[in-house]
């Protein structure tokens, strides 16, 4: 570069001696010839061009000296407090060039992961936002002092206490910046964590903070030390699967499964822990640096598991005094409704008719809520049997023929496969369909038809009641199946419901390894669907021809 610059100077001042010539000879009085003249605008065409030259190599270099004076001076400043903060400093496009060793050990990054690269690589989720702002800040020549979150390489938040300097050029550009920050993570976990241990530290119920992947205590509030009988020193070197905890590791890591995987943002269970009954509800909560940990809540319920039980107990009596009495009237209206005594004047045998549907109505709810009963107490008794499938669907059919004829419905069924075995409790899986083909007769429009599907799914066999009625709202579909559920459109209902039967349906498949659910779209109709898993059985002859004959 140096040799360059040597060469041009000595060119320019040859020049400069040929255009000193014309005055010269001016003085002198000499008379120059005329093909001297294009030789003189020649050279003085080339001064010209390489005065600019070098008029442009010394802007240029001048330019590259300022920034480079910058830089260093930055550098400058940087070194004084790189053993007490993290240091960064960007050039004009905000870029990295220099990023001291507490920053990256704080960080975790090597130093060629970040030099080169913006400075809002490093901010953390929506913080990128305020590097933003920040840089809009410093063009304008203002520094910015604030807390800022920060990503560490591994995922994790680190939250500094940062002040970010501009260094403007001559002409009040920004050149790069200064950024100065102390990691206060720490500080803040601190500040979190008392808080929420005073929100906690005081409730009756039990709860506990969990590492996610040890299931070691981090945390016990003081209802979950007195029942442990365990000091925090105590608790902090220990984790479920000590016997004092009382819960079943591998159990409580099959039920918050879902939890783990991210399907679902929180667990409900019942447990009993000892003898007490408890409500149990685990969630995920983060820290303040960003770290997992488990929000386990045990609510004890006792006091209302003894008060159900004393009202399951008196419902329980009450019911079966009432339902033998209720068969008797049921079974006399019955023989009036027939003329076993006689004819009956229409407006005797119209009103009778009401009586007799609303004794069969009360009959049934009572049997509902025995079954409730029976299901709670563990009391419901299952005789499960390798059987075509194909028989209780037919059973159910025909057990429901005039319920739909009542409604105008046509039943429909497609693909029954006769081979088609799981091991079932007849009757009571005849009670599950009964159910299914009822609530869709009442929710067909008349002339409606009702489809009973059967499809083998991955081992498993589905049998699908459709109907094309109004279908049940998204909102109502989460609790359908729970105790007296009710659809608001059910009230429209030619035939009112105790909203017990599909809960007690649910009950009866579990109790058969088996499930019950549905797909329903408002307008369109709603499916609903029970699954047993498929048994490879032989049938014998007889079997085989009880199968078919349905």
């Amino acid at each position: 570069m140096k040799s360059e610059r040597f060469k041009l100077k000595i060119a320019i001042m040859a020049l400069g001696l040929v255009l000193a010539v014309p005055p010269v000879a001016h003085l002198a009085g000499w008379q120059l010839p005329d093909i001297a003249y294009p030789f003189l605008l020649t050279a003085t065409g080339l001064f010209l061009a390489m005065l600019a030259k070098v008029l442009f190599h010394r802007s240029k270099g001048a330019l590259e000296n300022e920034l480079e004076a910058h830089q260093r001076q930055l550098l400058q400043e940087a070194s004084a407090l790189n053993h007490h903060a993290m240091v960064c400093l960007t050039d004009t496009n905000a870029k990295m060039f220099h990023v001291n060793e507490k920053m990256l050990a704080t960080l975790g990054y090597e130093a060629s992961e970040l030099i080169g690269k913006t400075a809002g690589h490093v901010y953390d989720g929506d913080n990128v936002e305020l590097f933003e702002e920040i840089r809009a800040g410093l063009a304008s020549g203002r520094p910015w002092s604030g807390e800022t979150r920060l990503k560490h390489k591994n995922g994790s938040t680190v939250w500094t206490l940062a002040t970010v300097i501009p260094h403007l050029d001559r002409q009040g550009n920004l050149a790069g910046s200064i950024s100065i920050r102390n990691d206060i993570t720490a500080a803040k976990m601190d500040v979190e964590q008392k808080d929420m241990h005073a929100a906690l530290h005081k409730l009756w119920d039990e709860v506990y903070i969990l590492d996610p992947q040890t299931f070691s205590y981090v945390y016990m509030n003081e209802a979950s030390m007195a029942r442990l009988g365990l000091s925090e020193d105590e608790y902090r070197c220990k984790s479920v699967r000590h016997g004092e905890c009382q819960i079943d590791e591998q159990q409580f890591r099959d039920r918050i499964a879902p939890l783990l995987s991210g399907e679902v943002d929180h667990v409900n269970y019942p447990d009993v822990i000892g003898k007490t009954h408890y409500d149990v509800r685990v969630q995920k909560v983060s820290t303040f640096a960003g770290q997992p940990k488990l929000l386990v809540v045990l609510r004890d319920t006792s006091e209302q598991a003894e008060v159900e039980r004393v009202k399951a107990e008196l419902l329980s009596t009450i019911s079966h005094e009432l339902r033998t009495p209720m068969t008797s009237i049921k079974g006399a209206m019955g023989l009036l409704l027939s003329n076993a005594a006689g004819d009956l004047p229409q407006k005797a045998r119209d009103m009778l008719s009401i009586a007799y549907r609303n004794a069969d109505r009360l009959v049934m709810i009572i049997n509902d809520i025995l079954d409730i009963e029976k299901i709670a107490a563990g009391q419901m008794e299952f005789d499960l049997q390798a059987q075509p499938l194909v028989d209780v669907i037919e059973e159910a059919i025909a057990a429901n023929e005039q319920f739909a004829n009542r409604f105008d419905v046509t039943v429909k069924t497609h693909d029954l496969d006769a081979k088609a075995v799981a091991s079932y409790d007849f009757g009571r899986t005849l009670q599950v369909l009964t159910n299914l083909l009822s609530n869709a007769a009442k929710f067909s429009p008349p002339g409606g038809t009702i489809n009973v599907l059967m499809e083998r799914k991955s081992g498993r066999i589905r049998v699908s009641v459709q109907d094309f009625g109004p279908g049940i709202p998204r909102e109502s579909q989460k609790r359908i199946f729970e105790r007296f559920a009710q659809v608001a459109k059910a009230t429209n209902s030619a035939v009112a419901s105790t909203g017990l039967g599909l809960h007690i349906s649910r009950a009866i498949m579990e109790q058969q390894q088996g499930t019950i659910g549905l797909d329903s779209e408002e307008g369109v109709g709603s499916t609903f669907y029970i699954e047993f898993p498929a048994v490879n059985h032989e049938l014998s002859a007889k079997e085989k021809q009880v199968g078919f004959a349905g």
